[in-house]
């Protein structure tokens, strides 16, 4: 399962939804500022700081890193 944590206006939100589709994979769209539950697991998440935060069956990525999401995309 993928999650982005995100909000409406950042780019490089925008960007990793937009390289994820590209790669073809579907994920849930979490916008922590107005989905509570959603910015309960957030902020749950240790060190986080900013959006975007994707989670990939549980790996944890931090900003929009391509190498990053490659690494654990081709395991899916």
């Amino acid at each position: 399962m993928i999650k982005v944590y995100s909000t409406p206006d950042c780019s490089w939100c925008q960007k990793t939804k937009a390289y994820l589709k590209l790669k073809g994979f579907e994920f849930e769209d979490i916008n922590v500022e107005k989905d509570m539950r959603g910015r309960r697991e957030y902020l749950a998440i240790p060190n986080v700081e900013g959006v975007p935060v994707i989670n990939i069956d549980g790996n944890i990525i931090f900003g929009f890193d391509k190498k990053k999401m490659d690494e654990f995309l081709k395991r899916k």
